[in-house]
This record gives structure tokens, sequence and C-alpha cells, in this order.
């Protein structure tokens, strides 16, 4: 357009530039030529005929410079015809209409394309506004724009509007609109362009409409939760369902990274490299179970699957599909409890009993293990369910579970097979009669009264039956079918009471008991004693120390032997109470001997191996030490060789325990164990004492000779003192003098006796000192 308008500028000065090299040549040629003429001609006639050539000239170089001019003007009207025509061409053929119009919107020109937009011929439209065209909705908007262009605040504008055809129908067109401002020969007009976008429009539509179905579909479904993420884990997209299951809403979760908002810490590299592969290969991974995190930091149990979204131009978008699993895993969870459970007690069914029974036996058999098999069973239940109603019932068997739950430790099984009836699994039972023990705790705790809604008082006593692995049966079925025919035949007793499947071992049972409770009682009431065997000098003959054996004389049982009372209080778990008492005796009788000034001497006492590795020994020790006030130089522990084949770490750091506080050690009966040299220099031991079986036969069994002669040999090299045990004749103590042994203990000199009598026979030996210590 600018180089138009240069055109006409120039061409409208041509006629005055022609008009003004006229004139000036006109002037010069009158001027000059005639003065030219009379210079070159003085006749008449010569100058006469250049009067007519010169006249000639004037006229051939007028016509040649009026042919020049009119020939430009010729030049310059074709390229304005061209230019119009390519002008009009151009608006005329143009793919999008277009259109001239003035500034109160009137259509001053209209293209053919246009027409065909908008259904009008161009004499119809020129009579015609952009207003009355515009779609009402879009008017205002349209019009607001027109006037800022007018204003000067913008050149030119460009929006989407709706168009009203002549048919009624409605089209969607782009709009570019600029100004062409006013000039000399054209006044201020718009230049509008409008393309017809109403294909992608609805297309465009049709997507916001498939989108907002999609995520109106999305969002109505709580339980799936969807996630857009980038390849980088930045959050795209996050619907209503994400913000159900994971508690976060979409302003909070859109933007961040997805591993900080849902992925547990230890899964977030695996997570991290796994969104970097699908962005890079397009593949989205295989669908699986996961469990995430919610907002507060519960877990969410999910089964998520991928999509990856490759758009042209853009970076490959990741979306993550969870289904919210959590109500699924509920349910699965209480078919699975419901499988193996009871509903009532929330215990272990018969089916999970069984199998438990099982995997018992299997390592029973594998281990050389006994086992038991308790069937409890409630007395006059069903009179109760009669009587109160089975609402009372069930609350009376939840009771029931209860304490009977407490009863069972952390190994035993306990189970409700159905009804009022229940099991319980005992693996690793040491005794037979350890069942027993346990029934009869169950038996007292079922008396106790209980309390049910609503103030109710109820007493619910039970019998029991038991069958054992191996006395009894080898299999589920068997155990099963022996501890119910104990527990009706305990029903047919009396009920109340505890029955094995067999009569001998209940007969057993129920005696071990009976002495198992009048030891519990000897030892409460203080009718155990100590006796004293005095240990000699091998070399002198002098009393050096006593070992104290423990007696027990009931007032209804008569003398009771260690080899049945000490087997039964480890059993029992008494002899840590026993232990004690022993202890206390030593240190309060030793102290009290020193204070009578007899002879200082050690007093030996037996440590079994369960109080050995119980842990508490040293601090036992050093307490009564500390309460008896006896010197601990003078209280000797004997260890067995067998409880020193434990934990090594452990039995060490004990004994060194012990050995801090200034007690001696000694290990008993050597010889019939398997320690090795090397665990032994390890020791911090100061006595060997060897077993009586070697000392016996010493004097005619050869073999015995030589190893009673080595062990001393062997306490030697260690820096052992060695005592022998079982001394009973002269011969015996001549070889021991013979293999330089260094003490014995034995009826040749006196067999164990009590605290008085041991008293006279120091009194009787004053003089005779103590060994070194």
């Amino acid at each position: 357009m600018k180089q138009l308008d240069a055109k006409l500028n120039k061409l409208r000065y041509y006629p005055l530039f022609g008009a003004l090299i006229y004139l000036l040549f006109g002037a010069l040629w009158i001027t000059f030529s005639d003065q030219l003429l009379l210079s070159l001609a003085v006749d008449p006639q010569t100058l006469s005929r250049y009067q007519s050539y010169k006249g000639y000239f004037y006229i051939a170089l007028t016509a040649a410079l009026a042919w020049i001019l009119l020939r430009q003007r010729l030049h310059f009207s074709r390229s304005l015809t061209k230019s119009e025509y390519i002008l009009d061409q151009t608006i005329e053929k143009a793919a999008a209409g277009i259109a001239h119009v003035s500034p109160s919107g009137q259509f001053l020109r209209v293209n053919q394309e246009l027409c065909r937009l908008l259904g009008y011929s161009m004499a119809e439209l020129r009579e015609l506004s952009f207003q009355q065209l515009t779609h009402p909705m879009d008017l205002a908007r349209d019009q607001a724009l027109v006037e800022e262009t007018l204003s000067g605040l913008r050149q030119h504008y460009s929006l989407e509007k709706r168009y009203l055809r002549k048919d009624g129908q409605v089209i969607w067109a782009r709009l570019s609109v600029s100004l062409i401002a006013a000039t000399d020969i054209s006044d201020t007009f718009f230049v509008s362009v409008i393309q017809d976008i109403s294909d992608v429009k609805l297309a465009q539509l049709k997507l916001e409409e498939s989108e907002l179905r999609f995520r109106t579909l999305l969002d109505s479904m709580p339980t799936i939760s969807v996630q857009g993420y980038d390849e980088d884990g930045t959050t795209l997209f996050w619907n209503k369902g994400s913000e159900l299951v994971y508690g976060y809403s979409s302003q909070e979760a859109i933007g961040r990274s997805l591993l900080d908002l849902i992925i547990p810490e230890k899964m977030q590299e695996g997570v991290r490299e796994a969104v970097s592969q699908m962005a890079s290969s397009g593949e989205a991974r295989h669908a699986e179970e996961l469990v995430l995190k919610r907002k507060d930091g519960s877990p969410v149990t999910v089964y998520s699957s991928h999509a990856v979204v490759i758009l042209p131009d853009k970076k490959p978008q990741i979306y993550c599909i969870d289904i919210d699993l959590t109500t699924y895993k509920q349910q699965e969870a209480q078919l699975a409890f419901l499988a193996q459970y009871d509903p009532l007690t929330h215990l272990p069914n018969r089916h999970f009993f069984a199998n438990q029974l099982e995997q018992a036996l299997k390592v029973a058999r594998r281990e050389q293990l006994q086992l038991a098999v308790l069937i409890l069973d409630l007395d006059n239940f069903k009179n109760i369910n009669d009587s109160y109603g089975h609402n009372v019932g069930d609350q009376l068997l939840k009771q029931v579970a209860e304490k009977l739950r407490i009863c069972c430790r952390d190994t035993d099984t306990l189970a409700r097979l159905g009804g009022d009836e229940f099991a319980i699994l005992i693996e690793h039972l040491e005794q037979p009669e350890d069942a027993a023990r346990f029934a009869q705790e169950l038996l007292r705790t079922m008396q106790q009264t209980l309390m049910l809604p609503p103030d109710l008082e109820l007493s619910a006593a039970a019998s029991i039956g038991i069958s054992l692995f191996p006395q009894h049966h080898d299999n589920v079925e068997a155990l099963l079918q022996g501890a119910d025919a104990a527990l009706y035949k305990a029903k047919a007793e009396g009920r109340n009471t505890y029955y094995y499947y067999s009569d001998q071992l209940t007969a057993q049972a129920r005696q071990r008991l009976v002495l198992e409770g009048r030891l519990r009682n000897a030892i409460k009431t203080g009718q155990l004693h100590c006796y004293y065997q005095p240990q000699l000098e091998v070399a002198t003959g002098r009393i050096i120390g006593a070992e104290l054996l423990l007696r027990w004389r009931d007032p209804e049982l008569g003398f009771v032997s260690p080899e049945i009372s000490i087997p039964l209080a480890e059993s029992s778990g008494l002899i840590h109470a026993l232990g004690i008492q022993v202890l206390q005796q030593a240190c309060v009788q030793g102290k009290a001997w020193l204070d009578e000034g007899l002879p200082a001497i050690s007093l030996a006492v037996n440590v079994s191996a369960h109080q050995f590795s119980r842990g508490e020994l040293g601090q036992q020790v050093r307490t009564l030490l500390a309460e008896t006030g006896f010197p601990a130089k003078f209280l000797e522990l004997e260890v067995t060789e067998s409880a020193l084949m434990q934990d090594e770490d452990k039995v060490i750091e004990t004994m060194q325990q012990l050995r801090a506080t200034g007690v001696r050690l000694a290990i008993d009966d050597f010889g019939t164990g398997y320690s090795s040299l090397a665990y032994l220099q390890r020791l911090p031991l100061d006595i060997l004492k060897v077993d009586r079986r070697f000392i016996c036969n010493m004097t005619t069994n050869p073999d015995n000779q030589q190893i009673t002669k080595a062990i001393i040999e062997l306490g030697h090299t260690l820096r052992f003192e060695v005592l022998a045990e079982g001394v009973e004749t002269a011969e015996q103590l001549a070889m021991l003098q013979q293999m330089r042994c260094n003490y014995y203990q034995g009826y040749l000199f006196s067999k164990p006796v009590p605290a008085e009598t041991f008293r006279q026979l120091l009194a009787q030996q004053q003089g005779v000192g103590v060994r070194a210590h």
C-alpha cells in the first residue's frame, strides 16, 4: 500500500515538471536560437531557410519530450492497473472471507468467500453491518476491540466469534482485523479477514465434551485414583478418586513430585527408575499390587497400572490408575480370619489348631521332643446357656478364652474347637507331668468367679483331657481323639479334674505333683537342712573344707532321696529358691564358725545348670555375702561339667562375674562330660573334682587308675587344684597320694553329717590350718 501511495504522489507532479521543462527550454530557444541564426546566415534567403529548420527542430524536440512524458504516464497507469488487478484477485480468490468495514461497522467491500460463508450476496452484505451478523453473546467483546483500535490503543486484533448466517445457522470464525488510516484518496476503514473454524471448533467442543465426560467419569469413581505426571514425576493430573484415596486435594498435589506424595521412602528409588524407563521407552510397566502411603502416613494397598501418552512435540506423560483395595483387603482378611479363627473369641479354630499340631509333630519327630494336647470342656455350660440365655453364654465363653490366653505361654497354641470346648498345644514339653501341672493351673484359674453383664457372678469349672506325643499317639487325629477320650473320663470321674489318656501316666503325674507341692511347702517352712561332708588334704589328713549336701525329711514321707528331690526341683522351677536357701545357709553357718574361732575352711555349694544359666547368680552371691559378712574367699561354687557345655561365651562371662566377687570356682564330676582342653583353659577355675565313678574301682581296674592319674596331671598342668570324690578305702587314698592329688572327700573319713557334728570334727582338729587361698 505504501508503494502505491509513493507512485501516485510521483505521478501527481509529472505535469508540473513537464511544463517547467517546456517553459525553460522555450525561453532559452527563443532567446538564443535567433542570435545563433544571425551569426550563421546574413542573407535573408538563408536566414529564412534556417528559420524553417529551427521550427522543424523545435517541433521534433517538443514532440520527443511529450512522448517521454506520455510514455511514463502510461507506465504508471499500467502499474496501477496491475496492482489493482492483483489486489482485486487476491481479495476475490482468497480462501478466507475478506471485507472492508467502515468505522461504524458497515461492510464497504466483501469477497465471494465471505458471501459464501455468510450466505448473502455482495449487494446484500454491503447493506449490512458486522453488528447485525455477530452472535449476541460475542458482540460486546468485538465492539470493545473495535473501539480500542479506533482510539489508538491497538493497531489490530484477533478473536474467535460466532456469525449468524442468512439461513439462521451459526458458524464459528477466527476474525483478524487491521485498521487502515485515512489518506488523501481514502477514508479510514478496517480490513477484516474471516476464517471458518466451525469444524475445528466442533472438534474442539467434542474434545472438551469428551474430556468433561472423562473427568466426570473418573471423578464419579471414588475408589479409582488417576494421577498424571511427567518424566520427572511432577504431578499434572489428580482426580477426585486420588483425593479420596490419598487425602491430598488437587491443589495440594498438582505441581508436586508424586514420589513425595504417595511413594514410601523405601520404594522411591525403584519408582524413579520405572518412571524414567516408561518415559524413554513409551511402554507402560506391568500392573501390580502396591502398598503406598496416604497424606497422614498410613499405608494403602492399591492395584496399580500405567499408561504412557506421547503427544507431538511434547514431553511424555504417564498416567497411573490405582484401584483402592482397602475394602477388598478387609474382606479378604475377614474371610481369611474366619477360615482360621473363631469369630466369637478370636481364638484359632479347629482347622488352624490341627495345622499347627501337624507342624509341631514334624519338629518333635525330627528333634525327638515331647508335646501335649489338652482339651478343656466347661462343666455344666448347657445349664448356664439354658438358664441365662445364649448372650450370657457367649460372654462367658469370651471371658474364659481370655483367662486361658493369660495362662498360656507365647509358644503354646490355644484354640476353640467349638461350643464350650477349647484345645491347647504345649510344645517342647520337658516332663509328662508338666502337662498335669499346667492343667492344675488352668483348673484353679477357671474356678475364679467371673463377672458378666449386667451384674451376674458365675464360676466356670472345667474338665481336661491330656494326650501326649510320643507316649500315646503320633498323629494329629489320634492325639485329638486321645485327649477327647481322656476328657470324657475326667467328666465321668466327677468333673473339675484332669486325666491323661493312660491311667498309669495320670497316677504318676498326680504323685509327682503331690511331691512337688510338699517340696514347695518344705522350702517355705524350712524343712530342708544342709549336711556337711568333710574335705581333707591328702598329704596331711587335715579338714580344709566341706561340701554342703541338701537333705529333706518329710513329716509323712520320711527321708526323700536327693536323686528325687533335686530333679523334681529343677523340673518344677523350685531349684532357684532351693539354691538361694542353700547358699544362705552356707554363708550364715560359715560366718558363725569363724566368729566361734574355729579353723577357717572352704564351704562348697553345688550350683545347678538352671541357676548358672539364669544370669542372676553373681548378683545373688554378692547380696548374700554382704548380708551375712561371710568372706568370699571361703565360699566355693561347684558347677557340673555338663552345665559348662552350653553357650561358651555366656558361661565364661558368668564365671568371670562370679570370680570378681572373690569366690572360688570348681568343676564337679569332671571326666563325665565332653569339655575340650582349649575350653577348660579359658575357664577361671580353681578346683577340679574327679568323679567318684573313677575312684570306686581304681584299685581293681587299671583303666580307671590311668584315667584318674591323667585327670590329676591334667588339672595340675592347667594350674588347678584337684579333689577326688567318693574315697572309701585306705588303698584308694594311698594311690591318690602317689598321684599327688591335693584333696579328697568320702566315707573313708566321714559321710555327710549335720552342722553340729561337723563343728565337733573341726573342734577336734584345732590347729589344723586352712589351705592357702
